[in-house]
């Protein structure tokens, strides 16, 4: 079968002003569907705006060619659209202002469109959408219209059928109105075309590539160094050779630990700087307490002479000192990127200040069970002295032993163990940082020191236990502390017998936190294993039946008289030292004497009676605290 075309079924020339193509708008609901596959809806918002834009402003100048009144060019807009099928009607009032110069002030133009293809075809091929959906029609009137004013006007649509809108609602006006009105006009205009958008895209990918392939380098260049045991000081070079930006790495209290990129100088004068700066803006960052979790993973501080980048050290969840950036300006830098590196520089110095502090923990506890060692007299005098040395201690000197025991209201078994290892890393750290070379240990619940130091007398170990006190208080506010001080001892070998002192004088810690030994007088004479016996034949007679420690009203009559005795017989004092009321306390008074027959008025008696009271809480008879 042969099938021939007549010569009168083509032309050969091509119309002057471009093809009309005749196509369904199905073909177009298609293309809107096949672009939102491929490319998202989102973008294909600003593509149809502009291919409207396109076809717009394409008729309007083929009609400028025959016609220049603007209010026919105007009119003849919604002839087009409907001819190219766009619409089958529309409602359209277009008010159009100009100055004496014949100069355009304003258009405001609004109407409807009948039967937009744009909205028919997106909700049956794409659904119903949350936003208007005709971005053709908008374009198409937008370029329209700016072509034919000379001047950027912008279409907007209000309601579209598209989104479940019973009209499609359109109002177009000149940009300037747009922004006088404080609305920027339709934001499909400026959007970045897909090619250049993919190709900044590609660009920040392959500077994304760059960083990570650096940040990898650095972080293995890291590991590298800590798996070769290098210090902070190392790593903090290494930083600065790769980052050429000064790096600073401070403790809690800001004092440096290692510092790279700065002479000494430099540096002095930039943390003087700092510290009036928080001095005058940030007071409450000096009077952080220690290792208390600051609430931030990075900060940028500035003065007036430089910017810090700052990221905290944590190690096993305590802020333990701080890294810092130091730039002179900033804005040369990319901050955001920085951090990237300094964050892997913290985690770094933490696994470093880790090991020291594991390393260091553990010296320290193995001197704790030296001590044990020591109290339990299982070693011979000359291989305490030999193992001493190891310790980097000369346990042939003089020394005190102390006793502290600390006490939380309502804590847990688990929460109190968790304080107790605190309480011990807490010393390790102060008397290190304090240069004082001693034994730390634990026995029947409670934290032993044993200082030796020829140089070390009374009143100086005092003086350093009340300085500790001070410092172990204010990390543990909620905590009571309290400490027994032996007398100097002379050998080794007598280390149980200065633990007893302190033993001693640690139970009569009652009003007091520190008590020496030496300041308990004849009692401390009068607490030996030989006198027990006695003094509790003598208590016994004495306080009668107070001493049934079974009873608890008894325990409360005995403490009310130990107070009563401490303070001298004082009833004011006593009442504040008990909490009670006055008349509580005589009753109580009254009945103390009615039960042991004696006038507590009588200095003799009572003095007698204190006696007692001390030697049986010094023996641990007694329990009053």
């Amino acid at each position: 079968m042969n099938i021939q075309i007549s010569e009168g079924s083509y032309e050969e020339q091509a119309a002057e002003q471009g093809r009309k193509l005749v196509i369904s708008s199905s073909a177009f609901g298609i293309i809107r569907q096949q672009l939102a596959k491929n490319i998202g809806i989102e973008r294909i918002r600003g593509f149809l705006f502009h291919y409207g834009w396109e076809m717009g402003e394409n008729d309007a100048k083929e009609i400028m060619k025959t016609e220049s009144s603007v209010e026919v060019l105007v009119k003849k807009g919604p002839l087009l659209h409907i001819a190219n099928g766009h619409i089958t009607g529309m409602h359209h009032d277009c008010d159009v202002k100009y100055d004496e110069n014949q100069q355009l002030l304003s258009v405001f133009g609004r109407g409807t469109w009948v039967n937009s293809y744009e909205a028919e075809e997106h909700v049956k091929r794409l659904g119903i959408s949350k936003h208007p959906v005709c971005h053709t029609l908008i374009g198409y009137a937008s370029g329209y219209m700016s072509t034919v004013f000379g001047g950027p006007l912008f279409a907007k649509e209000i309601e579209c059928v598209g989104k479940g809108d019973p009209v499609c609602r359109w109002v177009v006006k000149t940009q300037k109105q747009w922004e006088s009105e404080n609305e920027a006009e339709p934001s499909l205009y400026h959007e970045t075309p897909i090619v250049e958008e993919l190709e900044v895209t590609y660009e920040q990918l392959l500077e994304q590539q760059k960083l990570v392939t650096k940040l990898a380098d650095f972080q293995k260049i890291l590991t590298e160094e800590i798996s070769n045991g290098s210090d902070l000081q190392s790593i903090a070079e290494m930083a600065y050779r790769v980052g050429n930006i000064p790096i600073v790495i401070e403790d809690i209290q800001h004092r440096k630990l290692a510092l790279s990129g700065l002479t000494e100088e430099d540096y002095l004068f930039l943390e003087e700087d700092i510290q009036n700066h928080f001095q005058h803006n940030r007071p409450d960052l000096l009077e952080t307490p220690q290792n208390r979790l600051l609430p931030f993973r990075k900060k940028i501080i500035k003065t007036g002479v430089q910017e810090r980048l700052v990221t905290p050290i944590l190690v096993q969840k305590e802020v333990i000192g701080y890294c810092s950036f130091i730039y002179d300006d900033m804005k040369e830098h990319n901050p955001e990127e920085d951090y990237l590196f300094l964050d892997r520089f913290s985690n770094a110095a933490s696994l470093i200040l880790l090991n020291e502090k594991t390393r260091f923990e553990s010296f320290e506890r193995m001197k704790g069970s030296f001590l044990e060692q020591i109290l339990d007299g299982k070693l011979p005098v000359e291989e305490i002295i030999k193992r001493g040395k190891y310790t980097g201690l000369d346990l042939g000197q003089p020394y005190f032993m102390t006793v502290m025991a600390h006490k939380e209201n309502n804590a847990t078994i688990e929460e109190e163990f968790h304080l107790q290892e605190q309480i011990f890393e807490k010393t390790f750290r102060y008397f290190k940082e304090k240069k004082l070379n001693l034994l730390v240990g634990q026995r029947d619940g409670n934290m032993v020191l044993f200082t030796p130091g020829r140089s070390i007398c009374s009143s100086s170990i005092e003086h350093i236990i009340e300085e500790y006190h001070s410092f172990i208080s204010k990390q543990y506010p909620k905590s009571s502390f309290k400490f027994g001080i032996s007398s100097m001892g002379e050998g080794v070998q007598n280390a149980a017998k200065c633990y007893e002192e302190a033993m001693i004088a640690l139970r009569l810690a009652i009003k007091k936190e520190i008590v020496p030994f030496g300041s308990l007088g004849i009692i401390g004479m009068l607490v030996t294993a030989e006198n027990l016996r006695g003094i509790k034949i003598i208590a016994e007679q004495e306080l009668g039946p107070l001493y049934d420690r079974e009873d608890p009203k008894n325990a409360e009559l005995l403490k009310t008289l130990y107070i009563f005795l401490l303070n001298g017989g004082k009833l004011e004092q006593t009442m504040k030292d008990l909490a009670l009321s006055m008349s509580g306390l005589r009753h109580r008074i009254t009945r103390i004497e009615s039960l042991l027959g004696k006038d507590l008025r009588n200095p003799e008696g009572t003095h007698q009676l204190l006696m007692i009271i001390k030697a049986l809480i010094a023996f641990g008879e007694l329990e009053l605290d």
